[in-house]
């Protein structure tokens, strides 16, 4: 693993609490709320809706009002999507509303599932790879042995929004793992943590047995599903545990939180926890938002401001993307939006590689991503090993952290990943035929 000195970080201890934001007066809700296709919408102009009303397949309205219009918007992960553009007017269903919890355990396994499916929760564990909760949880429940980690700390250390919900909401993120537990029958629980976090006795009402994998805090990738699995199998002394692979449920704390306020009150994913932060504004902080607030809502809630910004980074500086504008509307799979001006912007003009090495000295599984790139980007040669070793890439994102030329080389191997692995789909149903 390396250490990640070079990347700035934000001391956890700097948020204590959590603010709800303003209602803004107008949102725009993606009809694609992570990398799926676009589903089919269930409204239609001059609709009106209440908060919480389905418009679409998972998708909910996360404010009352009507329905204004559908707009194309460019989204926090650079894709064009169709929103819909709804005015705030009208009665809340759930905003101040005093909401009594549910009992879980009366569902069986696969009706909550079938819940969690519903209200349209997003496991953002692998953050620019969002994946739809329930989706996951039917694959994990068909597997013999079902185990659940989860992950307490941030994945990318400029990033605290994990860290900061895990302190402050540790009875919330206990009932949601137990959620979890009861949905894909866990038989064991692993708690991916960092030697700084403080476990609270709200933990030892988890369900079932539970163990610890305390990482380094300066050491980076430490919480992929592989690397965990590798550690918990090599440190574990019970046999439970030992069966941990990449194919058991690793979710995060944000997920696990909404998961927690849907299942426990019947609510849809409607808002969303984001740390806000960046040299641009005066004031920063953890606070919720309603899906669909445009960038510069977010920003003026913080007090507008004092600095122009040259950049807006989601989602932390090593595992993030850039957003191109201010009218970006917020997702489920943001996490986290700083606004930095030109003196904390690195450019972002790509050039060719200098052939500096950087990428492969913070590689944290020994590749040469130098030599994989070049020969992707039409560039020289290389032997059939180079190109057969991308497929051991962890998509860590560190190369891209490094790379002066600002080449997007985990993008260019993760694409190539994806072509091999297709072709390989299309040779298996070929032979099939035959």
């Amino acid at each position: 693993m390396k250490k990640y000195p070079e990347i700035h970080t934000v001391k956890r201890e700097v948020y204590k609490k959590i603010v709800n934001a303003f209602v803004p007066s107008k949102v725009y809700v993606s009809l694609e709320q992570n990398n799926a296709d676009e589903v089919k919408c269930l409204v239609e102009k001059g609709d009106s809706v209440k908060e919480g009303e389905k418009i679409a397949e998972g998708v909910y309205a996360p404010i009352p009002g009507t329905v204004e219009d559908f707009e194309l918007k460019v989204m926090p992960n650079g894709n064009v999507n169709k929103t819909v553009k709804i005015s705030l007017s009208g009665q809340f269903s759930y905003l101040g509303k005093k909401l009594k919890e549910l009992d879980f355990t009366s569902y069986t396994s696969e009706a909550l599932i079938k819940k969690i499916e519903n209200y349209g929760i997003l496991n953002t564990f692998v953050t620019d790879k969002p994946e739809l909760l329930g989706n996951q949880m039917q694959s994990v429940l068909s597997h013999k042995h079902r185990l659940l980690a989860v992950r307490l700390i941030d994945d990318d250390p400029s990033r605290l929004l994990d860290s900061v919900l895990s302190s402050i909401y540790q009875k919330e993120i206990v009932k949601g793992i137990n959620i979890a537990v009861h949905a894909i029958k866990a038989e064991g629980v692993i708690l991916i943590c960092d030697e700084k976090f403080v476990k609270s006795e709200e933990f030892e009402k988890i369900s079932v047995p539970v163990i610890e994998n305390r990482v380094q805090q300066k050491l980076f990738p430490l919480t992929l599903a592989e690397i965990v699995s590798q550690n918990v199998r090599k440190s574990s002394k019970e046999p439970l545990f030992k069966k941990l692979s990449k194919h058991d449920l690793f979710i995060d704390s944000s997920s696990l939180l909404e998961l927690y306020r849907s299942v426990s009150f019947d609510m849809p994913v409607i808002d969303r926890y984001v740390l806000v932060d960046g040299d641009c504004l005066p004031s920063t902080g953890v606070l919720k938002f309603a899906i669909g607030t445009p960038f510069e809502t977010i920003a003026e809630h913080c007090g507008g401001f004092i600095k122009t910004p040259a950049s807006i980074i989601v989602n932390g500086l090593v595992t993030g993307f850039s957003a191109g504008s201010l009218n970006v509307p917020l997702t489920k799979y943001v996490k986290s939006i700083r606004f930095n001006s030109a003196s904390k912007t690195v450019s972002q003009t790509q050039i060719d590689c200098i052939r500096c090495g950087n990428c492969r000295r913070i590689c944290p599984v020994m590749l040469s991503p130098d030599v994989i790139v070049r020969h992707l980007m039409g560039g020289a040669a290389c032997s059939a090993d180079y190109i057969t070793s991308s497929s051991y890439c962890i998509e860590c994102g560190l190369c891209n952290s490094v790379c002066p030329s600002r080449i997007p080389i985990l993008q260019l191997i993760r694409n190539h990943k994806s072509e091999i692995s297709q072709k390989n789909i299309e040779k298996e149903v070929s032979d099939e035929k035959l």
